[in-house]
């Protein structure tokens, strides 16, 4: 994850591209079923009972819920409005800090806050702005204007389906330079691949902070009830059981030993 953190950080500057990249790969085609979005990593299931069917049916290939897709952009707001928060608090309590070393640690927070909020800010910037569209709302009682994303749907499926033509754009044109014999076009096709491969390079890591959704994984979406799911093989569900049964032992036993260690206090 903090790879992907230094991927959002150092290409931040190509988010821009995203919008006309977008616009110019799909033209009059973003308009089309957002099945056609979700494709080789994601695939999309017409309902809820597909999805379970799926779980009884393939043994090796089990559905893990990870997340709603409404869940995913509540979680992504809250923890970007707690680092804003974190970020004034500990700047507001520095000048208080009279030991060197005190104020050394505090700004090392602070920094480290600041470069997961930036970090997070730029994946929310690349899902829910994907393709650049402004459509406004206004409310007439508040004399407010809204900027419109769309729906949670909207922006995963527009977000999923701009990586796969990165993606595939990468792979035409690299096959395309080892192919060209021109070094004036070569070149041509390097720098074109270049742009691409690091707008690429941004929505995989903003996907990967906002859903947990990675290129190495398979994924089913569920429209029906909008829950993304990881598919994990029989043995690499037993293991998670496994891993998370370990941890609520551990942390039962650690709030057991609290409570002997407060009990013997009051004695």
């Amino acid at each position: 994850m903090r790879g992907e953190f230094r991927k959002l950080m150092l290409m931040a500057l190509g988010v821009g591209f995203l919008g006309l990249t977008a616009h110019a790969l799909f033209g009059e085609k973003a308009g089309e079923d957002k099945a056609a979005a979700a494709k080789k990593d994601v695939e999309i299931v017409a309902a809820e009972t597909d999805a379970e069917s799926a779980v009884e049916k393939e043994v090796e290939s089990k559905l893990l819920k990870l997340t709603t897709l409404e869940d995913a952009f509540l979680k992504a707001v809250r923890t970007r409005n707690a680092l804003q928060r974190y970020v004034v608090q500990e700047r507001n309590a520095l000048p208080g800090l009279e030991e060197e070393e005190a104020k050394k640690a505090a700004q090392e927070r602070i920094e480290a806050a600041r470069k997961r909020l930036r970090a997070l800010s730029i994946a929310m910037d690349v899902v829910f702005g994907v393709g650049q569209r402004r459509d406004y709302d206004y409310d007439p009682v508040k004399s407010t204007v809204y900027l419109k994303v769309g729906t949670v749907e909207d922006a995963f499926t527009r977000a999923i389906r701009t990586r796969d033509a990165l993606r595939d754009f990468v792979v035409k044109n690299q096959a395309l330079k080892e192919a060209e014999k021109d070094e004036e076009k070569k070149t041509e096709i390097e720098a074109r691949l270049g742009n691409a491969t690091r707008q690429y390079q941004t929505i995989v890591a903003a996907l990967q902070l906002v859903y947990g959704v990675t290129p190495q994984r398979n994924y089913l979406y569920n429209p029906t009830n909008s829950t993304l799911y990881l598919r994990v093989s029989e043995a690499e569900l037993e293991k998670l059981k496994a891993d998370l049964q370990k941890l609520q032992d551990e942390r039962a036993a650690k709030e057991e030993s609290a409570e002997k260690e407060a009990a013997a206090k009051k004695e």
